[in-house]
């Protein structure tokens, strides 16, 4: 199915009567996620079609200036009326990604719901859906929301907080336009978001300068005491422990962009985050040019995602397991996929 043909299945599906929509991010909520779970929530609320936004886990303070956000209902906090709201659905849309796997606690619930299942996402390898818009080529999901949106409703259908929370995905998932958005359609959709009421100074302000003392000393321990390079590849390792995270007060989004700070040192090519958690051990994998760290996060750490960021999970094993198993699997990575 192609884009367009999936969006013409989409807009005749919306212009039914009485729906009732559940839009799901995936677990870990990002500005991508966020950003379109956002826009999309506020395009359908203007359409007059009744639209839930219903979160495995808890969405970021940094996120929840975005309209529609702090309404989300999780399943951590309101397990029965997350599984209501997905029994009553006849739409579920998934955002920004492309496996139902991805949504944590949620996916026996979406699997078990009779609803449409739709899929907007930008993601590799994705499976299958009643409606799948798909599309690899684009730096993010809200990237391909913005042709959604406009080709159900109209270019001229969205508005400046639609157009804010889609250009908070785009750049978050570009790492502020650096990697992933080298296609000229990128910059014509921010263009065309500028026209249409962005404002970038404040998207960027909530996004990189809104910041707490704990936080900056979180990120300073990590750099400052736990930055390891690896002695035979340009790869730099940054563990972190659950004690860490608890010691620095540790919120949902403290972590985000750190992983992307030692690919600034000239002769550094891959970065590699490992956080312990309560429940497992979470890797995110950052590279420069054409070093596909989505292969590594996939063959050895139950991942996947971009060619320069990926992420991965490991369960049953210590951080320090995790570790040994990131410099162990360097030699085999750089040979086989990297050529370095």
């Amino acid at each position: 199915m192609s884009v367009s043909e999936g969006i013409a299945q989409l807009k005749a599906l919306l212009g039914k009567s009485g729906l009732r929509v559940v839009i799901i991010p995936h677990i870990s909520v990002d500005g991508d996620a966020a950003g379109s779970c956002s826009a999309f929530s506020g395009a359908l609320t203007k359409a007059g079609i009744k639209c839930y936004i219903v979160t495995c886990d808890s969405i970021p303070d940094y996120l929840r200036w975005l309209p529609h956000i702090p309404q989300a209902v999780s399943f951590q906090e309101k397990a029965g009326r997350c599984k209501q709201l997905l029994q009553e659905a006849d739409i579920i849309c998934m955002l920004d990604h492309n496996t139902v796997k991805r949504e944590g606690d949620l996916e026996p619930w979406v699997r078990e719901s009779k609803a449409v299942k739709v899929m907007i996402d930008h993601h590799p390898d994705p499976e299958e859906a009643d409606i799948r818009i798909s599309d690899t080529r684009v730096s993010s999901t809200c990237e391909l929301l913005f042709s959604v949106i406009t080709g159900i409703w109209g270019r001229e259908f969205l508005t400046p907080d639609m157009a804010n929370a889609l250009y908070t995905g785009i750049n978050t998932d570009t790492g502020g336009l650096s990697h992933n958005s080298s296609r000229p359609e990128t910059y014509r959709v921010v263009a065309d978001l500028l026209e249409l009421g962005l404002d970038k100074e404040v998207v960027h302000r909530y996004i990189y300068e809104t910041n707490k003392l704990s936080r900056l000393r979180l990120i300073g321990n990590i750099l400052l005491n736990k930055l390891t390079v690896h002695p035979e590849y340009p790869v730099v390792v940054l563990p972190v422990t659950l004690q860490e995270l608890e010691a620095y007060n540790y919120q949902e989004g403290d972590l985000e962009g750190v992983v992307n700070i030692p690919l600034s040192i000239e002769e550094i090519y891959v970065s590699v985050q490992i956080t312990q958690r309560k429940e497992r051990i979470k890797l995110s994998f950052r590279s420069k040019g054409a070093i596909p760290v989505n292969e590594w996060a996939r063959v050895h750490f139950n991942g996947g995602g971009h060619l320069n960021a990926a992420g991965g999970q490991c369960e049953g094993a210590t951080l320090e397991e995790v570790v040994q198993k990131v410099f162990d699997t360097t030699a085999w990575f750089f040979s086989t996929y990297a050529g370095i």
